[in-house]
């Protein structure tokens, strides 16, 4: 298979909820970062006006797609932020702005994309500060309202005890309310919810089949996964796509990636078209022209454009996809892939909203802060950052922790943590070994030199790196110290 979905599961810290934002509702972690929350009905009219309006003509469509958002009862941002994307040149620093100004026109959309940011990743002990309750009751406003995306929020907040004591009933009494006009999304989060679909047998209880017979594709999508047959899962993602999913024609499109290369494409451009954030993130870098793509992109016959390509990594990465945010972190690090060398934008990505419980994107953010690139230096942050990410058993994370042990930056240096650190990550990443030798090889604090011990090591790296173990051995004896990877 030339590419499959990739699915980030290392978040490191906190809890909270995130925008329905794609096709398929997931729970997850984030960043939190400022944004308005209600105030005094006669204190948010001023403030309304004393938000100035980004000047651009295609505002006002961005405003209308939010708008649009609140008649469709929908929560996908894609075509708002798409329309605001193409318009500023795909200038995605403008976002916050955008979206504060169309909250001060009254934007529910807008208001609870904001409040939203205040309800993920919170660190358990402030889930009932102030400003979580705040954030909560501005979003219990919007669901008042009867915005069923709100309703949502606010039932998983009840759910989950963010800014408002756990209550099951009452999320269950907020979720009811939800599916009271029929919102596919709401009734496929209440039958999972409920436990009336939990195994692919459920398709034939009455109310199951009711939304299969609606054209519920959130819910054939559901079924499509909790089936161990293959044909039988084929079979209902095709449903779910003729249906509309976005998530099934991307799912569709992986299976024959490898077999049907322009088939696939076919497929993924469709689920590029309903915004999939798998999709854009899959497509982006296809078009980028990447070496793990090139194949791929060759046999399907897609023309290289790294200009859609970034546009669609962009467009993910505003829409809360990890991988899409690291790899334009990564670039704009390493100043690859066509894009200059900036360390103040690579660290915009990681440290971006809804990032922060992933332990990929915290390595990165850690990085950064250890060695003061784009950002002032906080060695002590940087560590506390990796160690949470060494936890949840990100290799990358662990090795950068073995380098601030064995340097001794932001923590006391141990030459022997970081040698037992490194072994850890080598079950992982080769290159650990690689590392692992170098230390030994020089000895450090509590880790005596052994030469010979090093090679055993550069001989287990080579198992699965062939000669590059040793190229980087010697890049590593020649430089003194090794690079650390974002």
């Amino acid at each position: 298979m030339r590419f499959q979905r990739k699915i980030v599961r290392d978040r490191v810290r906190g809890i909270g909820i995130i925008l329905a934002l794609g096709l398929v509702p997931v729970v997850m972690v984030s960043t939190s970062e400022a944004a308005p929350v209600r105030a005094r009905a006669a204190a948010k009219v001023s403030a309304r006006t004393q938000v100035a309006m980004p000047d651009n003509p295609k505002y006002a469509d961005f405003k209308a797609a939010l708008d649009k958002m609140l008649t469709d009862q929908s929560s996908d941002y894609a075509p708002a932020l798409d329309i605001l994307l193409k318009a500023t040149e795909d200038d995605d620093s403008v976002i916050m702005e955008w979206m504060k100004a169309a909250a001060s026109q009254g934007s529910v959309a807008a208001e609870r994309w904001l409040l939203n940011l205040k309800l993920t990743d919170i660190p358990l002990e402030k889930v009932h500060s102030p400003e979580v309750k705040e954030a909560y009751r501005g979003m219990l406003r919007l669901a008042d309202k009867g915005y069923v995306p709100a309703l949502l929020d606010v039932s998983a907040s009840l759910r989950m005890g963010l800014g408002v004591a756990k209550d099951e009933v009452a999320s269950q009494r907020k979720l009811m309310d939800a599916c009271r006009g029929g919102n596919f999304l709401a009734r496929d989060q209440w039958l999972a919810a409920t436990k009336r679909i939990s195994a692919f047998s459920d398709k034939d209880k009455p109310e199951v089949a009711s939304e299969i017979n609606r054209g519920n594709h959130y819910v054939m999508f559901r079924l499509a996964n909790l089936t161990v047959d293959p044909a039988t899962r084929n079979e209902w993602l095709a449903k779910a796509a003729k249906s509309g999913s976005a998530a099934a024609y991307f799912a569709l499109s992986a299976l024959v990636s490898s077999t049907k290369p322009k088939e696939s494409e076919v497929l993924l451009r469709e689920a590029v078209r309903l915004y999939n954030v798998d999709a854009l993130y899959t497509l982006g870098t296809v078009l980028l022209s990447t070496d793990e793509v090139t194949s791929f992109a060759r046999e399907a016959g897609i023309t290289p454009d790294p200009q859609r390509g970034w546009h669609l990594l962009r467009l993910a990465a505003a829409l809360g996809h990890p991988q899409s945010t690291m790899a334009l972190g990564r670039a704009y690090y390493n100043g690859t892939q066509g894009l200059p060398q900036d360390y103040e934008k690579a660290y915009a990505y990681f440290s971006s909203p809804r990032m922060g419980g992933y332990a990929a994107v915290a390595s990165a953010r850690a990085v950064a802060l250890l060695l003061g690139k784009g950002v002032k230096q906080d060695a002590a942050t940087a560590v506390k950052l990796l160690e949470r990410a060494n936890k949840v058993g990100y290799p990358q994370a662990t090795i950068n922790l073995a380098y601030a042990y064995y340097k001794g930056v932001g923590v006391q240096a141990d030459a022997r943590r970081a040698a037992d650190l490194l072994s850890e990550a080598a079950t992982a990443m080769p290159a650990a070994y690689v590392y692992l030798a170098y230390i030994t090889a020089k000895g450090g604090p509590g880790l005596p030199a052994d030469p010979s011990q090093a090679k055993r090591f550069i001989r287990l790296a080579s198992m699965d790196m062939g000669d590059r173990a040793s190229q980087l051995y010697d890049s590593l004896l020649v430089k003194g110290e090794w690079e650390l990877r974002p």
